[in-house]
């Protein structure tokens, strides 16, 4: 049997329910990241546009919206 998990505040949780009985002996190693790490804007782009109200030009003037200093 083979479980897989993620490790959170220092426990391991499996990613699909399981029982194993108390004083089973497990053997855990970390897995091996596959492939090259998502770009940054790739790894945030679901949160592109969630919180309203701010400017459309916040990322290329943020230090007018920040600062009040002039519009570049």
């Amino acid at each position: 049997m083979e479980l897989e998990g993620v490790v959170s505040n220092g426990l391991i949780i499996p990613d699909a329910p399981t029982t194993l009985p108390d004083g089973t002996r497990v053997r855990i190693s970390p897995a091996v990241p596959s492939g090259k790490p998502q770009p940054f804007g790739q790894r945030y782009s679901q949160f592109k546009g969630t919180i309203p109200g701010l400017p459309p030009d916040l990322a290329q003037q943020h230090d007018h919206h920040r600062l009040g200093t002039l519009k570049r």
